[in-house]
């Protein structure tokens, strides 16, 4: 039974026929589905009110998406309810199931050819550009070490570890000069949903952020990349219009190494189970570019 207490400020909720609390994502928000006395169906995410301005800025850029149309979920109402303890955000609901579900049952080309609308879409989404001015470099530098200086912290010892680092010492001047655009921030296939007339929508804007474009792949490196290649393929096919350059993948393969850290620092953080998980993960990820000598995954190549 859904405790409807939190709900009955929100001004259609005396509309909702039924609500269903969806149990999935390692998001601490509270995600629902609702159902009206009209038939219309809902996505209703919750949110702690500390987290009012960002997802003011989340409300604001899926507008932002909609405009630029980026099929997302479409923004119904925002606000405070909860007596104030929470940050409520309804949006319309999508019919379909994720493409890592729906991926493995379907054709190869198939799996290419979404992968390539899904490439072009990011494309789309990364036109949104800052409009502030900042040294891209030196930000994402300080980031790093940061989280360098954390995972030490926590005494992990990764085998490649030193292999990553030398990597970065190396190309990090790559990121000079480097402007910064609107990341999605999770953009892999189980936050792109496949609906039954076989087109996609992209949901879970919550870690949007403004970076180098080529942040949004890595997810796609670590994630996506295990569940279908040829999706993979197609999306930096989509993105590149065919025609990765040189300087692409010398970005990426940075990218890749620069996030290492933070992924094997966020799974020891929330577990040994996860920590396991996400070496796993990171051993592919180096295995793929070996030990970062080869700039083009061997995903991408072969």
């Amino acid at each position: 039974m859904v405790e409807q207490s939190k709900f009955k400020d929100i001004p259609s909720f005396n509309t909702w026929k039924y609500i269903e609390k969806i149990n999935q994502g390692f998001s601490y928000d509270l995600k629902y589905y609702i159902n009206t006395e009209d038939g219309e169906n809902y996505f209703l995410r919750l949110s702690d009110a500390s987290s009012y301005d960002r997802k003011k800025q989340e409300h604001e850029i899926i507008g932002v998406m909609t405009k630029l149309g980026i099929p997302s979920l479409q923004e119904i109402d925002f606000g405070r309810c909860n007596n104030g303890k929470s940050v409520y955000m309804l949006q319309t609901w999508i019919n379909g199931q994720t493409l890592e579900t729906a991926l493995p049952i379907l054709s190869e080309d198939k799996q290419y050819k979404l992968g390539v609308e899904a490439g072009k879409i990011l494309r789309k989404m990364h036109s949104f550009k800052s409009t502030v001015i900042s040294d891209w470099y030196s930000v994402r530098l300080e980031q790093y070490l940061s989280n360098y200086k954390k995972y030490k912290q926590y005494d992990i010892s990764y085998k490649y570890e030193h292999q990553i680092n030398e990597y970065i010492n190396k190309n990090v001047n790559l990121l000079k000069g480097k402007q910064v655009s609107f990341v999605h921030g999770d953009y892999h296939i189980g936050n792109i949903i496949l609906s039954p007339e076989q087109t996609i929508t992209i949901i879970d804007f919550d870690s949007f952020d403004w970076k180098t474009p080529i942040e949004d792949f890595y997810k796609l490196a670590v994630f996506s990349r295990n569940i279908s290649i040829p999706f993979c393929k197609g999306q930096v096919d989509g993105y590149t219009d065919n025609n990765p350059s040189p300087e692409f993948w010398e970005m990426y393969c940075l990218c890749m190494a620069m996030t290492s850290f933070l992924s094997l620092l966020w799974g020891k953080m929330r577990s040994e189970e996860m920590y396991d998980h996400r070496k796993r993960l990171c051993d592919i990820l180096v295995q793929d570019h070996s030990c970062f000598e080869d700039r083009i995954p061997k995903w991408y190549s072969n």
